[in-house]
């Protein structure tokens, strides 16, 4: 069974999420050799507890907790497995063992935005979280969250309605229908997403497990967006996961400065959080940003860092801001709407770059992105990030069909 059960040895032993796994592991870059080394209880460093613990799990209760996920087709996946999300093995205390079921590979060919909030929220942030969620979908995003009830759940229903990619991050084993109203969502979300939990199958969720789930949820995205948390809501525990990883945080605009709901976003819009007005803030973020694109998905052992080695994020460049066009004083209304696009148009034209020019001059009619990429020569990668630009001036706008056109 490879290595996959003495991985499985050390997260029974000492607890998932514990930083003395890698403790133990890391030195030896070998989790056999480390297993090898600690199984006994001798090993230096540990203590009476931990010796303890050691002694009393045995390598065949491994055995039948991997007989286990698969008769109910659940993977494992390991800190070396190659499927392992290349996001979170850099984090800082990444879980040593990940259970899984749904499409991972799908999951891990996409950009991630993990999506939290409140369990009671308004109707203002339910609208928000579902249209920027939809949005994203539409654009190959994947959607992380907590699969709690409130905002959590409006962000896997509007990625869902539109076929997209969510990940669910359990605080329980992926066998506990926690919370019982999302129960039937998991083989939903499973489709063309992943439900995730580094919890063993039979854990019941505490205060413990979801704190410490919640540095998954920012550890597997670039990016996480809050958009309704209080200053004692747990989301604010992902935000702070997400600054301390060196990620983005992007937070939406409170509806009431006053309303103590929204108080947490305050503090983190204050602190230099991206503030999010729609789905093209989040995007053009991704792809003007640097620090998540050249992660080495190689397998580097954890070192455990201290508080003042880790990375904040550094704050995001103002934009450009466009010149207003100026409209040109005629009697009356007799202005058309062609002459108003035209003027429209000239000042515009004067803001673009060369590659957004051609891609302009191309979109007379409606086109894919793969047409628009194979017309310009221009690589996907930046192509997406100027079409995203083109959306944010209102040049250009997507289709239900995915198609791109002239506004």
């Amino acid at each position: 069974m490879n290595n996959v059960r003495y991985w499985l040895w050390f997260v029974m032993a000492f607890r998932p999420g514990n930083k003395r796994i890698w403790d133990f592991i890391a030195p030896f870059q070998d989790v056999k050799a480390a297993y090898d080394a600690v199984f006994e209880g001798k090993h230096p460093s540990m203590t009476s507890a931990e010796k303890k613990n050691a002694v009393s799990t045995h390598i065949e209760q491994c055995d039948s907790i991997i007989e286990y996920c698969e008769q109910k087709k659940y993977r494992i996946i390991t800190f070396e497995d190659e499927n392992y999300p290349p996001l979170l093995r850099n984090i800082y205390d990444p879980p040593a063992v990940l259970f899984c079921m749904g499409n991972i590979e799908n999951f891990n060919s996409m950009p991630a935005v993990a999506c939290v909030g409140t369990r009671k929220p308004s109707v203002y942030s339910a609208d928000i979280t579902g249209r920027i969620c939809s949005e994203l979908a539409k654009r190959d995003f994947a959607v992380v969250s907590g699969f709690a009830l409130g905002l959590d759940s409006a962000a896997h229903r509007a990625v869902l309605k539109e076929n997209g990619c969510t990940a669910a991050v359990l605080a329980s084993g992926l066998d506990v229908d926690y919370p019982k109203e999302n129960e039937n969502a998991k083989k939903l979300i499973a489709v063309n997403g992943v439900v995730i939990s580094e919890y063993l199958p039979g854990t019941h969720p505490d205060k413990y497990c979801f704190q410490n789930r919640n540095r998954l949820i920012s550890g597997l995205c670039f990016g996480t967006l809050v958009t309704e948390a209080s200053d004692r809501s747990g989301a604010l525990i992902t935000a702070a996961h997400a600054v301390e990883q060196g990620r983005s945080l992007f937070c939406i605009p409170p509806g009431d400065i006053f309303d103590k709901r929204y108080s947490g976003v305050i503090k983190y819009l204050r602190e230099g959080a991206i503030c999010t007005f729609s789905h093209l803030d989040i995007i053009y973020e991704y792809y003007i940003g640097t620090s998540f694109k050249n992660i080495d998905n190689k397998i580097r052992w954890p070192e455990l860092y201290g508080s003042d080695d880790i990375p904040c994020r550094d704050s995001r460049r103002p934009a450009k801001k466009k010149s207003s066009t100026k409209k040109n004083e005629i009697s009356g209304n007799e202005k058309s709407k062609e002459e108003e696009k035209s003027a429209k148009w000239e000042t515009m034209t004067d803001e673009l770059d060369k590659e957004q020019l051609m891609i302009v001059e191309i979109l007379k009619e409606p086109k894919l992105l793969d047409e628009i990429c194979e017309l310009t020569g221009i690589d996907s990668f930046s192509l997406m990030a100027k079409m995203t630009e083109l959306e944010m001036i209102g040049a250009a706008e997507l289709l239900p069909d995915h198609r791109y056109r002239l506004l």
